[in-house]
Order: C-alpha cells, then structure tokens, then sequence
C-alpha cells in the first residue's frame, strides 16, 4: 500500500532521528526531501505546498530548534499534520435509517461494481444491517451487470437487474418498489461509469439521484489515476453533492497520491479503502492509522481486527492449549498455515507492525518465507488425516513414497518439513515447562 511514499518517508524518518539537536537548516533540508517525496507520489501540489508550509510553520513556531530530542517533535508535528490532510478522524457511515440508500458514482474501470458488493457484504458482515440489495444501473455495460449479479450470489445477497435493455429510471424505481417488498434496509446503486466526463452522463445521475433520494453518494476512486482523478471528481461533487469516496487498487503499486488528495480539496471524507481483489478486501478508512503507517509506525489495531475477522477464536484457543500440552500435531500446523495465510501476505502484515520492520526484512527473505509455507501445505494436504494426527507414521518409506507423488514435491522439502515439525514441537514442550517454572524463555529460537 502506497509503496513508494511509505519508503521515502521513512528514508526520511531515520534520517531524522540519527539527529540529536537540529538547526532551521536541518529542518529546511528535511522538509524539501518531503516535498519532494510528496510530489513523486503524485501528491497534488496544492497539497503539498500547504503542507509543508504547515509543518514549516510550526516546527520553527514550537521553538524545536536547539531543544533535547527535537526529532521526536518534529516527527510528531509531521504525523500530526498528515492525520490532517487525511481527514482528522474515521468516518464511518451512520445507517440511521432503512432502507439506506447509497449511490456508487466513478469512471469506468475505477473499480465501483466491485466496490459495490465489497460495501453490501461489509455492512452485513458487521451486522449493521440484515438484507442489503444490489442494484445493477449500469445499462451501457452488460459485463457491469453480470459481473455485480456473480459477486452477489457469491455472498448471498439479494441483486436487482433488468439487463442493459430498459431505461434506467425504470430500474431505479422497481429496484425501489421490489426493496419495500423484501424489507431491505441497504440499497446500494451502481450506476453507469465512463470513460471520461460528459454531459449526458451527468444528467442521468442528476435523474437517479432525485428518483432514489439516496442518503450517501459516493466516489469512487482508482488509486492508479493521476490528477485527473481531481477534475473527475471536482464535476461530480459540483453535480451531485459527493458525501465521501472509496479509495480503490491500494494493494496494488499505485503511488496513490492524486486519490489521497481528494480528501483535502474537495473536503469530503474518505470512508474506505479497498486492499485486494477478494469481497472480503473493503476497509474502513482511518486517517490516523495510514499516517502511522506511511511514517512506519505500523498499523497494529488494523492487524488486529483483521485477526479478529480471519481467525476463529475457538480454534485459536484449542491451539494454543495444544501447544502447551504436548499435543501439536501436523494437522494443527496445516490449519495454522491456513489461518496466517487468511492474514494476507507476509509483507503486507509486516508494515502493520511498528519500529518499521518491513524494511528490515529483505524481499528475498519474505518470498522464502511465504513459499516454504506453499510447500509445507502442499505435502501436508497429501497426507491423510491419520497421518498428520500421528506423525511417527510418517517414517514409513511407503506412506513417503505416496505423499511425494501425490505433492509433486522433493524428498529434501518432505524432510525439511519433518525436521522443522520436530523443532518446533521441542521448543513448545521447553516453553511450556518454562512457563510452569515460572520462566519465560524459548521465544528467541520459535519461528516457522
């Protein structure tokens, strides 16, 4: 997420905190590589220009220069001011009424029917609402309409669509009349997308908007765009009154900047993020967690509910009294690797984590990682359960022999997996009588 700039920030962090006192040179050279860093990641100049005057400001007016450990002020006066541009507090939307009716809005290909079905299944998933409804409006692209129809018998929501035949009015108002029917208390519309501007389309929304009376309106956003991605959205806030947007593709190696920047020009909030392709990948936006993790403090409240949303809390209790009683079998270690993988990659779970971890840990490294984990599920996917339940069963040549066709994988890597089992079940046995002697050692050797 935002790569480029979450790499020259920290370069600059460090930077500054090799530093015992500094002087208003320092602060001036620090503040050109930010400007600079901004601007490489397509960070809007208006933006930046006020934000380094803001940041200038006030690190000359708190009088830093000369002070005992000025680097801490500073960087606090930089988080504090990027926790500004982005938006002061998470503002999540208040369904305080039903059926809510939301209005997706964007150019073609910005990510918006996806977005759609990433939005319904994220309400219900929270239990903020019971039945949402998917409406297909969308009449001048008919992949739109299949595609939000797929996504929404794939979560089990209900989906209204009258193909791309019919006007779009007609849609709007029996997609209405049918959510009175059905009592849904989430509407969500995808409307037409383009490809760029124009008039006709904005006089469709203007019609869609005034038929459905929708309570939220909102943009959204590739994080792939450049400054267009300004003017885009400066059209249809004048047009249509936008409520926030949805920042979409920060997964991806988009620099992201242009999109962030909505949030202080057109003074709307940002109210999600979309991290991945699953419908599952829709996060609530907080301002002050992606400064955090821009400035390489980490994002550990995001890694936590991500936990909490991923992993079954019975299940992890099981595991961790099996840990401790002896009883971790390779079945355990499988459904492990299942739960960790559910986390998302190593490196996108690293920047979640502070003291900027992620560019201590080379690539190299996490790749290795992550592909032992492949292999390790690989061959323990080919075992039968038994076999995992006991492993000493596995010493036979024959049960080998089965388990290594079946995988497609090396007799080395079928060892490796054996060998680094058996640590592992010998450094939980060591921690476990650590822990019942009152001690707290094995930690520094367990690993995966």
């Amino acid at each position: 997420m935002l790569d480029f700039l979450e790499k020259r920030m920290q370069k600059t962090i460090e930077k500054i905190s090799k530093k015992i006192t500094l002087n208003e040179a320092d602060i001036l050279e620090i503040m050109r590589d930010i400007k600079l860093a901004l601007l490489e990641a397509d960070v809007n100049l208006q933006v930046v220009k006020e934000f380094i005057s803001k940041v200038k400001e006030k690190a000359l007016e708190e009088k830093i220069v000369g002070k005992l450990n000025p680097s801490q002020h500073f960087i606090k006066i930089l988080h504090n001011e990027l926790v500004s541009i982005l938006g002061s507090k998470t503002q999540e939307l208040n369904i305080d009424k039903k059926p809510y009716i939301i209005l997706m809005t964007g150019l073609q290909g910005s990510g918006k029917t996806t977005a759609t079905a990433k939005l319904a299944y994220y309400f219900k998933k929270k239990k903020m609402i019971q039945k949402p409804l998917v409406v297909a409006a969308d009449i001048y692209r008919p992949a739109a309409v299949e595609q939000l129809v797929t996504l929404a018998k794939g979560i089990q929501i209900d989906y209204y669509e009258q193909g791309v035949n019919s006007p779009v009015n007609d849609i709007i108002n029996n997609a209405l009349i049918k959510a009175k029917e059905n009592n849904n208390d989430l509407i969500i519309i995808d409307t037409a997308g383009r490809l760029s501007i124009d008039e006709p389309l904005m006089n469709e929304l203007k019609e869609v908007k005034k038929i459905s009376k929708p309570d939220e309106i909102l943009f959204v956003a590739d994080s792939l765009s450049g400054q267009d991605i300004i003017n885009v959205a400066k059209t249809f806030n004048e047009n249509l009154k936008l409520t926030g947007t949805i920042i979409t593709k920060l997964d991806s190696d988009a620099r992201g900047g242009a999109a962030l920047s909505l949030r202080y020009i057109l003074n709307i909030p940002i109210r999600f993020i979309g991290t991945g392709e699953k419908v599952s990948n829709l996060d609530l936006f907080h301002p002050e967690r992606m400064a955090d993790r821009i400035l390489g403090m980490g994002d550990v409240m995001s890694l936590i509910e991500k936990a909490q949303d991923v992993i079954d809390e019975d299940k992890a209790t099981k595991m961790v009294h099996k840990m401790f009683s002896g009883d971790f079998t390779l079945d355990d270690l499988l459904e492990q690797i299942k739960q960790v993988k559910n986390l998302g990659k190593f490196s996108k779970i690293l920047k979640m984590l502070p003291f900027n971890l992620s560019s201590k840990i080379s690539e190299d490294q996490i790749d290795k990682a992550e592909e032992k984990m492949y292999v390790f599920q690989i061959l323990m996917s080919s075992m039968t359960k038994r076999e995992r339940m006991n492993p000493k069963l596995l010493k036979q040549a024959s049960r080998k022999e089965r388990i290594l066709k079946g995988s497609g994988r090396t007799a080395q890597e079928y060892n490796k997996l054996i060998s680094d089992y058996e640590s592992m079940v010998k450094r939980m046995s060591k921690m476990s009588k650590n822990f019942k002697s009152g001690g707290f050692g094995g930690f520094g050797n367990f690993g995966f």
